[in-house]
């Protein structure tokens, strides 16, 4: 069984982890890449540790540090699952390479599908609600934009490691467990498999069930949750939800996170929205913005009426960005940068008691302003909102909810509120 999952953002983490969650595990994750976890940990047969490197959007060079680091900080707590985005963005290709390498572990499983969230593989290529992955918002990402829908290429970018696939018909005649045997004799790293739907993974899994303890396993979220047997079911502690109001800090610049909230509003006037303007927080936040901006979110609050602060309307939001890196010099990392530690300090500046975060980057961010070392996942609204505590050295008692930027249906954040 897996012991460690290895994540490149903080939304990502929780979607994995609270896989886990729901067949009775315990998970904990781990902001600091560079700790090592108590050997205690692995005798504990119910604990899964989620370490976050926060390496989607950095130079690959530097998330191959930090990938090793995190392997030989936790020896012990292998066998490893190597957690992507399921739309393929970030340094997968490297990351994969160094695990590899690190581990010495002869070769790789990919499977990014996530058919929940209308992720598929086929033929070797991604889809996001039926669309190839190149003609979707992925492919203008702000920080991490994707140059192509076929897996194999994407990977191929940062490493010269052998590359082959196994397509759909293959892992429906049952075929998986002879091409990866043909794969491996000639040498393959690294094999990547389609799934269209939760059929096919399990399927997958099944095929591949000897080999779990000697591949490195690497896929969205959509794969864990068929990696491990059901122990005691949790319920959601719903009795430990405060029914106060919601603060939605919605930092993502999704297009589906911008139809979530007009969705929202449309549909219970109970929500207010302040548009944050990206300009306000660059260079940096100023102290006379944040006290304009925290009395505006904390009057609504303190009202008893829900609150989201959003930094974009609008698809055109997004083709700023370069004009933005452009007047301030600043590369699309260090603009994110910027961004998410303004929005941070602002939330550092605010009283709630339930607060909903969308956008890994932003999450992680506001998350460490507010002192947090890391992240105990409690259970899920729906699928792609895990909730749970903040860890920090100080008792932290509100909720905490996350979601990636391009996950959820649209009355995402309506169901957040029903379940409080």
């Amino acid at each position: 069984m897996v012991r460690l999952i290895i994540a490149d953002d903080f939304t990502g983490s929780n979607d994995a982890g609270v896989q886990f969650v729901k067949k009775g595990f315990t998970v904990d994750v781990v902001f600091d890449w560079r700790s090592i976890q108590p050997l205690k940990t692995h005798i504990n047969d119910k604990k899964v540790m989620v370490v976050n490197t926060e390496s989607r959007a950095i130079e690959y060079h530097e998330a191959q540090n930090r990938i090793k680091q995190v392997v030989l900080n936790n020896r012990h707590l292998q066998p490893i699952y190597k957690k992507i985005d399921s739309t393929l963005r970030g340094n997968i290709g490297g990351e994969i390479e160094t695990l590899l390498a690190t581990t010495q572990i002869k070769f790789a499983l990919v499977i990014p599908a996530f058919p929940n969230m209308n992720r598929i593989t086929k033929n070797g290529k991604c889809y996001v609600n039926g669309i190839e992955l190149i003609n979707t918002e992925f492919a203008t990402d702000p920080k991490t934009p994707i140059c192509s829908s076929h897996i194999k290429t994407i990977i191929k970018q940062q490493t010269d490691y052998p590359c082959e696939e196994i397509n759909i018909d293959k892992v429906r005649t049952h075929q998986i467990a002879k091409c990866i045997e043909n794969f491996a004799t000639q040498g393959t790293k690294i094999i990547i498999i389609d799934a269209e739907t939760n059929h096919d993974l399990k399927t997958i899994i099944e095929q591949t069930q000897g080999l779990l303890d000697k591949v490195l396993l690497v896929g969205s979220a959509g794969l864990v949750e068929f990696l491990s047997p059901s122990m005691t079911e949790k319920k959601p502690k719903s009795e430990r939800l405060s029914k106060k109001p919601m603060l939605v800090m919605a930092g993502s610049m999704s297009e589906i996170t911008q139809q979530q909230i007009n969705y929202t509003i449309q549909h219970d006037n109970n929500w207010n929205v302040i548009d944050l303007k990206i300009s306000d927080l660059l260079p940096e936040l100023s102290a006379t913005t944040l006290i304009t901006y925290k009395n505006k979110i904390q009057k609504i609050l303190d009202n008893n009426q829900h609150c989201i602060v959003r930094t974009s309307t609008n698809k055109q939001e997004r083709e700023k960005i370069d004009l933005y890196c452009q007047q301030y010099q600043l590369s699309r990392t260090e603009l994110g940068e910027k961004i998410c530690s303004g929005l941070g300090l602002l939330v550092k500046n605010i009283k709630f008691n339930n607060l909903f975060l969308t956008g890994g980057d932003v999450a992680i961010s506001i998350a460490k302003s507010l002192g947090a070392i890391g992240f105990t996942i409690e259970g899920q609204v729906c699928e792609g909102v895990p909730y749970g505590r903040l860890l920090s050295h100080e008792i932290l008692d509100y909720k905490i909810f996350t979601k990636a930027g391009g996950f959820g249906t649209k009355d995402i954040f309506l169901k957040a509120l029903r379940f409080i």
